[in-house]
């Protein structure tokens, strides 16, 4: 786990060796620049742990020389299959193993077969890079592009420093264009690297500030979810709500930024998703990479919506089945995927009725009053979906939503018991400022489709510096550090 390692985003170490790497990439030849990059992803893995390195290493090496094969094959694609099939299971099957290996141990009797598959250690970033290999892989089989034989060229697209172990899940399309253009890359270039600076700060306050002040809250709640009345279950799950979108948002932005000094442009992983007013819409602003790699490799090649309506909906409980077991081998897991499911299933079944009561209540869908409540609506269905996630069981699970409609306690909603739940007032309101502070970065991001960077440079230069002055100030000062803080685990490190 990302807690007992060295080197992870916000330990002092990745902050040192991020800047040596950059400068040594500066340094090298141009014509060495794609090799650097690659030894520095592989270099960063075994940082953390060698065996990291060398799964990595296994995947890259395996899905390369399949994918010039499927190459030579793809004016043949019914020789080329039988292939395909080998490397994707080869691959997956090696996820599975690695993933679910801990669930494994525990259902097997006591022995050296169960301790082994215990002591496994999931490799972190594994998902993101055998991920990105396998939809490389379909979209050479499918002819959609040629395979890349600079073999330094293709591992970094799989081992990007420093995206490797926070995603997002590469695509091969956007990626190795760039990589390929790697020696006309500007090193440089100071409005791209204080954008892409301005984007790791704001990763570090998403984190530090927000994340790990809400973890406090979160984990006090679930931790004793028994004794909690209805208000402390329900601030609780909106805690977790907030720790778990600002912890992966964050990551994601430290990635996205690291990776935009560098002189790459990936995909923004989130885009206000919690401001959306449908669960379909939350899923095109959540986790970008990933639902849009389980639309064009899973969902669509399952007929889509192309099949009837009936067709459409098992494709969709499909996809979102595959996207909880992603996550890991609990059966909470697997019911937070199937609700997602269940709730886009409803929400289209029921589309055209709700549209009849609205036009016959004279209801406006389109104003903005309807919008918000619509959206608060949404947020809190997220939010339930969200307590499987972090429940260890469907037992805690139970007990946690049980309680949270069967407690109600109105006097513990003004009696200041909230401050009770491990933060205090003062730590409370630093909380509440903080989410202010990012509801209002995502309500311009939501409107005017721009990230932060790009907003605090569209300022004036005098307010642009004082902003980011302030958040620097407000992470220093603000953030939560040390070892007394476990939640400055990243949430995503284990999937």
């Amino acid at each position: 786990m990302f807690q007992s390692l060295s080197f992870s985003y916000i330990s002092a170490e990745y902050i040192l060796l991020f800047p040596v790497i950059f400068l040594i990439y500066a340094a090298v030849p141009k014509n060495l620049r794609s090799a650097t990059l690659t030894l520095a992803g592989f270099l960063y893995l075994a940082l953390l742990k060698p065996m990291y390195a060398l799964w990595a290493f296994a995947v890259c090496l395996l899905t390369y020389f399949i994918g010039i094969r499927l190459e030579v094959k793809k004016y043949n694609r019914r020789s080329g299959k039988p292939l395909l099939i080998l490397a994707l299971t080869a691959v997956f099957v090696l996820l599975f193993v690695l993933k679910y290996a801990g669930s494994l141990g525990q259902f097997l009797p006591q022995g050296k077969a169960s301790d082994f598959f215990s002591s496994i250690a999931l490799p972190v970033g594994i998902s993101f890079y055998s991920f990105s290999a396998c939809g490389y892989l379909i979209d050479v089989y499918r002819g959609k592009r040629d395979a890349e034989h600079n073999i330094f060229n293709y591992a970094l697209f799989l081992v990007l420093f420093p995206c490797v172990t926070a995603g997002p899940i590469g695509r091969a399309d956007r990626l190795l264009p760039q990589i390929k253009e790697i020696k006309s890359i500007r090193i440089f270039d100071f409005s791209r690297i204080g954008s892409g600076a301005t984007l790791m700060l704001w990763g570090y306050f998403l984190k530090l500030v927000v994340a790990d002040r809400a973890a406090v809250l979160a984990n006090t709640v679930f931790n004793n979810a028994w004794a909690r009345d209805t208000f402390a279950l329900l601030v609780g799950a909106a805690a977790y709500s907030i720790q778990i979108y600002a912890d992966f948002a964050g990551i994601s932005c430290m990635a996205l930024g690291g990776a935009k000094v560098l002189g790459f442009d990936v995909i923004d992983n989130f885009d206000a998703p919690y401001l959306t007013d449908s669960i379909r819409e939350f899923w095109r602003r959540w986790h970008i990479s990933l639902s849009g790699w389980l639309r064009d490799y899973l969902y669509i090649p399952l007929g889509g919506s192309r099949k009837g309506t009936a067709r459409k909906y098992v494709n969709i409980l499909i996809v979102f089945t595959v996207c909880g077991i992603w996550h890991g081998g609990r059966l909470t897991f697997l019911v937070w995927g199937l609700l997602h499911g269940v709730y886009q299933l409803i929400g289209g079944l029921t589309a055209e009725k709700k549209q009849r009561i609205y036009k016959k209540l004279r209801i406006d869908s389109s104003s903005l009053p309807f919008r918000v409540w619509r959206t608060v609506c949404n947020f809190a269905l997220v939010t339930f979906a969200w307590i499987f996630f972090r429940a260890d069981s469907l037992t805690d699970a139970w007990i946690y939503i049980s309680r949270m409609f069967t407690r109600p306690d109105l006097w513990n909603v003004m009696n200041g018991s909230i401050f009770n739940l491990g933060l205090n007032a003062t730590e409370f309101g630093i909380l509440t400022a903080a989410c202010a502070v990012v509801f209002a970065a995502d309500l311009l991001k939501y409107r005017n489709k721009e990230n932060v960077s790009v907003l605090l440079r569209r300022q004036h230069p005098i307010v642009r510096y004082a902003l980011i002055g302030a958040l620097l100030i407000a992470v220093l000062v603000f953030g939560r550090y040390g070892t007394s803080f476990p939640s400055n685990a990243f949430i995503y490190a284990e999937f």
